[in-house]
């Protein structure tokens, strides 16, 4: 495989390169039946190109915004990079919106089509439908009626010639818009905040260059929604990177089983999950011992990060609590955990330090 590649100047060709760097190794992971299935960086880009060529069929044009409305999982991914390869645009839609709230985005966005997860999600932009004039095709990732299935658009999409897919993907230059995002609307309707190609790759360089990213070794653990920037932004680096995706099976509530059962190295979060496994693993700890252990691991670790020594003391201290608490904590994570990120909301610092 090639390694003298340029870097990437947009999000168009980040797939493209990611295939050429690291096209055997496993990029996404997802439950099924049978237990967890792997997708290599090959096969990744084979269904990108696939459903990115269907597109080109139904007549999705360069600059066209394509909505998302879907939970996170592999089809979001597959979605997202072949309107890119497109050169369309992403608005991405919270699955929890009412119809009102999709009506205004996609409404707001100009959408032509839009990739629904399943009959509910289909069930919504049909009851906006008459007061969406621009919207062209509704797609479903789940077989639903009145919606064009997956299979279907692939088929379409063998009919096109692939030079036409790679012009366009080639033409896409930084200044042209890769996704809208909208806000949360709490001071209104939701706006769209329209953000580049250009944007969007100096953000993740800004971060890669702050160590914030996930690693080409890395297995991320991704629940969290991609209409939001900071899922996005975590799947794209991990994909540039050479790391794998591990998408939740969709059930919130099993987040902690899975993230013991998965054993992620990289996982992005909202407190809420870290404030489950603190309340999990302290449940029996006191809370005069819990202060103890807090405080002997951080001075610990601090020393750690700055490469002194750990006098025995306070090494045979933490030694105690380790065997007490701190391999709960990481057992509760997978016993792999090597970096954590996470926002959106305040967090305790209690919290914070035992999860570091």
């Amino acid at each position: 495989m090639s390694m003298t590649l340029a870097p990437s100047q947009t999000i168009a060709d980040l797939l493209p390169q990611a295939v050429e760097r690291h096209g055997e190794r496993v990029a996404l992971r997802h439950r099924i039946a049978e237990g967890w299935r792997d997708i290599d960086y090959a096969e990744l880009a084979e269904n990108v190109r696939a459903i990115a060529l269907g597109f080109v069929d139904l007549g999705v044009a360069p600059g066209d915004r394509v909505a998302i409305l879907a939970n996170t999982r592999p089809e979001w991914t597959y979605a997202d990079l072949a309107i890119t390869a497109a050169a369309a645009v992403v608005v991405p839609v919270y699955p929890t919106n009412s119809i009102e709230e999709c009506e205004w985005v996609l409404r707001d966005s100009g959408a032509v089509a839009v990739i629904c997860e399943d009959a509910s999600q289909v069930a919504k932009v049909q009851a906006a439908r008459a007061q969406l004039p621009r919207l062209k095709t509704i797609f479903a990732i789940d077989k639903a009626p009145g919606a064009i299935g997956l299979a279907e658009l692939i088929e379409r999409g063998g009919r096109r010639d692939p030079a036409e897919l790679d012009r366009r993907t080639h033409g896409v230059v930084s200044a042209d818009p890769y996704t809208f995002i909208y806000t949360s609307g709490t001071t209104g309707p939701p706006k769209g905040c329209v953000l580049t190609h250009g944007n969007f790759r100096a953000v993740l360089d800004a971060v890669r260059a702050h160590d914030l990213l996930a690693k080409r070794d890395d297995l991320t653990y991704l629940y969290l929604p991609l209409a939001h920037a900071l899922a996005l932004i975590m799947q794209l680096a991990t994909l540039e990177a050479g790391g794998a995706i591990a998408y939740f099976d969709g059930d919130t509530q099993q987040i902690p089983a899975e993230l013991a059962e998965v054993s992620p190295t990289f996982l992005p979060s909202v407190p809420r999950i870290f404030e489950k496994v603190y309340a999990a693993v302290t449940r029996d700890i006191g809370p005069m011992v819990l202060r103890d252990a807090t405080r002997i691991g951080s001075a610990v670790e601090d020393l750690r990060l700055h490469g002194l020594p750990v006098p025995p003391e306070l090494r045979d201290a933490y030694d105690q609590f380790d065997e007490l608490l701190f391999k709960r904590v990481r057992a509760a994570f997978g016993g792999r955990l090597r970096l954590a990120i996470t926002g959106a909301a305040p967090i305790a610092p209690e919290t914070l330090e035992l999860s570091s």
